[in-house]
This record gives C-alpha cells, sequence and structure tokens, in this order.
C-alpha cells in the first residue's frame, strides 16, 4: 500500500571536487599526452596532478577528506605485459581509497590486455602508444564517474551477490500470487454490499500512491543497489493491487477514472535518515495487510474476499523486506537506530484521531485520503494488531526482548537519546 518517506532538506545539486593522481616519474612522463591542473566535469571539478612513485605514499598520507578519484600508475612494460608495480599494491591496500579507480600504464601491452594486477581491480591497461590526447582526457574523465558512481555507502558490499537483496530474493520470488488464483468471471454480485463497493473504490485509488513511493525510493537510495532492486520488485508487486482491484470494478461495471492515479504524481520531499523512511513503511505495511485481512473476513463475497486476503498478504511480507532493511541499516550505527525509533514512535503513539496510516497524510487533494478514514473506522482492532507485530520488529531490531509497549519505546528512546 501507499508509502511515503519523511521529508528532510537534502539538496540535489552538488559541486564536487575530485583529484586525479598520474603517477610516475618525471621521465616517464616527459612525452606523455596528458594534462594538468583544473578541468570541469559538468557541475564538478576535476583536478590533475603529477605525483613521483617515490611520493606517492606521502601523496595519500596528504590528501586528507579530498577525494582521489583514479590513479593512472605507470608499470614496467615487458613481452608479458605490465608487471604490478608499487604504487598499485598501496593504493589497494588503502581501505580509505578503496573506490578510487586504478589504471596501469604502459608503452608495450595492448588496451584491455589481462596483467598480473587482475586482481587488483585495475579498470584497464592502456597502452600509451595508441592513447591520444584527447582519447586520455576522456579515460580521466569515466574514471571521475566510475568513482563518482561507486558512492560513499557502507553498504556497499566489494561482490555483487553479498548484498541483502541476495539474501531476500528467493523469499520474495516464492511466496508472490499467480493472476490465475483470481477468477473474475465467478464474481457473485449478489453478495455484494454497497459497502463492499465504496471501500473496493476506496482501495483500488489508495493503491495508486505506492507510484510516487517507488519513485521516491530509487532517488533516496541513488547511491547503492541492493535496496533499490528489491524497490522494483516491491513497486511491482504493489502496481497489481490497483490493477487487480480495478480490474474486479470493471466487470461488475465500475470503471475508476485515471485522475486518480495522477493525483500521486505530486513530488514529496525525500526522507532524513533512510532507516526512518524504512520504519515508516514497516507500519505502512504492517497496517495495511490488517486492513485487507479485516476487509476479506467481513466481506460474502467469495472472490473479493480472495483478492482482499492476497493483497494482505503482500503487505505482510512487504512490512517484514522493510525489516530486513531497516535491521541492516540499525546494525550500522546508532544514529540509524534512534532514526528508525523516532518515527515508530511517532506513528504508533498518537491515537488522539484514530488510525493514522502514513498514506492519508501525504496527499490532501486526493480521495484516498478520505478513503482511508472510511477503512480505518474498523481501526483499533486492525491497528492494535498490526502495531503488536512492529513491536515484534522492534524487539529484534534491538535485541531487547522485554520491549513490550509504546511506553517501553518511549524508555528506550529516552536512553538513546539522553
Amino acid at each position: 500500500m501507499n508509502t511515503e518517506s519523511a521529508p528532510h532538506s537534502r539538496t540535489s545539486v552538488r559541486n564536487d571536487t575530485y583529484h586525479v593522481a598520474f603517477v610516475g616519474s618525471a621521465e616517464e612522463f616527459e612525452d606523455l599526452p596528458i594534462y594538468g591542473g583544473s578541468h570541469s566535469l559538468g557541475s564538478d571539478t576535476i583536478v590533475v596532478e603529477r605525483v613521483g612513485s617515490k611520493d606517492f605514499a606521502d601523496y595519500l598520507d596528504g590528501l586528507g577528506e579530498r577525494a582521489l578519484a583514479a590513479a593512472f600508475i605507470m608499470g614496467d612494460g615487458g613481452e608479458e605485459g605490465p608487471e604490478v608495480p608499487g604504487p598499485l599494491w598501496l593504493l589497494r591496500h588503502r581501505q580509505d581509497l578503496s573506490t578510487t579507480r586504478a589504471y596501469l600504464l604502459t608503452g608495450s601491452a595492448a588496451n584491455g590486455q589481462s596483467s598480473p594486477a587482475d586482481g587488483l581491480d585495475v579498470e584497464e591497461v592502456l597502452d600509451l602508444r595508441r592513447m591520444t590526447a584527447v582519447e586520455l582526457k576522456a579515460t580521466v574523465e569515466n574514471g571521475v564517474r566510475a568513482h563518482r558512481a561507486l558512492g560513499t555507502n557502507p553498504l556497499v558490499p566489494q561482490y555483487y551477490l553479498d548484498a541483502k537483496y541476495n539474501e531476500v530474493f528467493d523469499w520474495f520470488e516464492t511466496t508472490k500470487w499467480n493472476w490465475s488464483e483470481v477468477d473474475l468471471t465467478k464474481i457473485e454480485r449478489s453478495l455484494l454490499t454497497a459497502e463492499d463497493l465504496e471501500i473496493l473504490q476506496e482501495s483500488a485509488i489508495i493503491e495508486f500512491g505506492t507510484l510516487p513511493g517507488a519513485h521516491n525510493f530509487l532517488r533516496e537510495w541513488s547511491d547503492e543497489y541492493s535496496f533499490s532492486s528489491w524497490a522494483l520488485s516491491w513497486g511491482a508487486e504493489e502496481a497489481r493491487h490497483s490493477l487487480l482491484q480495478s480490474r474486479y470494478l470493471r466487470e461488475i461495471g465500475i470503471n475508476v477514472k485515471a485522475k486518480h492515479a495522477m493525483y500521486k504524481r505530486e513530488p514529496y520531499p525525500m526522507g532524513e535518515n533512510r532507516a526512518g523512511t524504512l520504519m515508516m513503511n514497516i507500519i505502512s505495511e504492517s497496517r495495511a495487510a490488517e486492513y485487507y485481512k479485516t476487509l476479506s473476513d467481513l466481506t460474502r463475497e467469495p472472490v473479493l474476499k480472495k483478492i482482499w486476503r492476497l493483497l494482505g498478504r503482500d503487505e505482510s511480507r512487504h512490512a517484514r523486506a522493510f525489516f530486513v532493511f531497516c535491521k541492516e541499516l540499525c546494525n550500522l550505527s546508532g544514529e540509524n537506530t534512534v532514526a528508525a525509533l523516532e518515527m515508530a514512535y511517532v506513528w504508533l503513539a498518537d491515537r488522539s484521531q484514530g488510525v493514522k496510516h502514513p498514506a492519508g497524510f501525504f496527499y490532501p487533494h486526493s480521495t484516498s485520503t478520505r478513503g482511508l478514514r472510511r477503512i480505518e473506522k474498523y481501526a483499533p482492532v486492525m491497528t492494535d494488531a498490526s502495531d503488536r507485530k512492529v513491536l515484534a520488529m522492534i524487539r529484534n531490531i534491538l535485541d531487547l526482548p522485554s520491549l513490550a509497549s509504546v511506553r517501553d519505546l518511549k524508555s528506550e528512546l529516552r536512553a538513546r537519546v539522553a
């Protein structure tokens, strides 16, 4: 069901400076078509510097907060190709420079030839006899782009399959429902009530809110691939919810207007902390799962009962997956844990105006907000059940079996921010 992220003030325009080092002796660089000084790459600046091989260790130590995007290192060439130069070993044994892109320069090996440095994450072996100044400049810029693309996200692993997405993929794929499970030709119209139809239309419209949620996930997690890959699967599943319910409605002669999908195109700010965003979605999906379960129990029409049961199962699976990624972030830092607890307290503690599902608070111009209020009239039972599941997930995140209530959550949060 509709998911959001809490607003913050992150800017989207950056003006960064990236350093590129050509490493070797002055004699080796004497006739090479390289350039120095500052150059522009879009809104960013590239600073190209020449560094002697013997001075490279001191150069790396003196970088401080400056970003070394790429190092072009002279290698000794021979008939067997380039050897691994000392500066490359030095670079690749610095964990803080793991995203620096490395290139080997040689005058004897063909571009792309394999070398003893293959295990040291070398982007390319460059044959300088065949490179023009224009080609080398383009390679420098590509090195900066490659470094920039890797970013600084600590959850990006060294190997693709070490990401959390690989762990949840099989479970997620093998538990989804198939379209063949729902036969719309078997709808028993006589069993439908006016309330069933009203809630069904509202539910179909509410589900359109998933679209901007997916947009925001991909924007907010633009510096990694693990959660982003899962978000694509999540978004595809959520898109089926509005589609299936709208198809049901059309089968009985009711068409959902496209405007309801477009009302959800208004952008909203990204979250201040990703763990907080994920906690909001744990709560959103958990409550949605209980909504659908309750609606399934209430309707007498068997096809609609099955649809709502399947959608509720989806939302429960989604909550569990959001929990997996939220816990990963909380294990990374106490700051993330506090942000997740703060978000949980915001949504679990305040019952003064009835149930608060996040989907009802981001699109005041959309009819889905009013629709959620109608669905939430079954409130306390649904919300109590979902929030018990949320608290269980929080206990797991904190490894704190004694946490059993919102009051306990408040006490734990207070202790962590004191």
